[in-house]
């Protein structure tokens, strides 16, 4: 059973629009699914060299451990890893950073604290030396 509305002129004239329409975005979609392919295949390359980088870095980490140093690891072809094994941090990071000693008081001085209002910002009388 159809509907007035399914009759309407209007459906007659847009089913060429909606059927062009419908052609265009099928020839667009027929690129989707290499996509969609592409995109889990890297996903899945990704974790795939996290897990080794990791481990990559866990042995260079103990070859520089037993002795080795970075330049005869590049010899071998070692490069440096690019993510460092968890564990204690390398470099300035290891470094306790120590405050920085408070300044002296200035002997007297002429010139007023800049966080000190002079006399004439505050509307007090200027004290006479």
């Amino acid at each position: 059973m159809t509907t007035p509305a399914e009759n309407a002129p209007e459906n007659d004239t847009q089913s060429p629009v909606l059927a062009t329409a419908k052609e265009l975005l099928a020839t667009r979609m027929n690129v989707i699914p290499p996509l969609a392919d592409a995109i889990a295949e890297r996903k899945r390359l990704q974790a795939l060299l996290d897990a080794t980088e990791k481990t990559y870095g866990a042995a260079y980490a103990d070859a520089a451990a037993a002795g080795w140093t970075p330049e005869e690891l590049r010899q071998m072809g070692a490069d440096e890893p690019t993510r460092r094994p968890q564990g204690r941090p390398k470099g300035a990071r290891t470094q306790r950073r120590t405050r920085p000693a408070a300044p002296t008081a200035p002997a007297a001085s002429a010139t007023p604290n800049p966080r000190t209002p002079d006399a004439t910002e505050t509307g007090a009388p200027a004290s006479t030396s």
